[in-house]
């Protein structure tokens, strides 16, 4: 079964039950029957974005950490120290004593490891036209440590408008891929939805659709 789409108005996280209607924002959503399907869609669609969003840079958040010692928090830091690069950054919010990162991606889609986008929906990929500065962005993001919700992605388009958002859901009967933004990048998308040929489905179809497997 090749990829389907929706695309709607709001902010419709995959994932979440509470989702926000507000027409200044769209939210396109493809769906596959399996991680490795609508990760090459998605990297067919992303590819026609590239020349308007080249930027791309992946966050993640180590959660809710109880340390037992400094040593552990020790090692914490330690190991996300590894992970980085020339202009990489990590760092601790200290009213939480959470760790989040924040890496820069390769520009072209194909070349991204997808591997800690597949293996967690918390992990946000961003798409933007512009470097802002590392730190800045880093404490924007720190409203996702926690929980990456309906009202911290509104929240993040206010202050980052021209910032695409994407994350990824995988299930045992389908997975998924989001684009999420303000509505002014609607037409870009949609431009490449059908460059892809693409189908579109509605939500209603969904059902359907996860459960017809030819």
């Amino acid at each position: 079964m090749k990829t389907a789409y929706i695309i709607e108005t709001g902010i419709k996280p995959w994932d979440q039950i509470v989702q926000i209607g507000d027409a200044q924002f769209s939210t396109l959503t493809l769906i596959d029957h399996d991680f490795r399907c609508v990760w090459d869609s998605w990297c067919n669609v992303a590819e026609c974005l590239v020349e308007e969003w080249p930027i791309k840079r992946e966050w993640r958040s180590t959660g809710w950490v109880d340390f037992c010692s400094k040593t552990e928090e020790y090692l914490l830091k330690k190991e996300l120290a590894g992970q980085i690069k020339n202009g990489d950054l990590f760092g601790k919010n200290d009213s939480t004593n959470i760790y989040t990162i924040i890496k820069n991606i390769p520009n072209c889609p194909r070349d991204i490891i997808n591997s800690a986008l597949e293996g967690s929906s918390e992990t946000i990929l961003i798409m933007q036209k512009s470097v802002p500065l590392i730190e800045q962005l880093w404490a924007d993001m720190t409203i996702f440590e926690k929980k990456v919700t309906t009202k911290n992605i509104k929240t993040f388009l206010e202050i980052h408008p021209q910032t695409v958002l994407c994350r990824f859901f995988d299930s045992e009967t389908h997975a998924a891929a989001q684009f999420i933004s303000m509505i002014d990048a609607q037409e870009n998308l949609a431009s490449a939805i059908k460059k892809n040929e693409i189908r579109e489905i509605t939500q209603q179809d969904v059902y359907r659709y996860i459960h017809t497997k030819s």
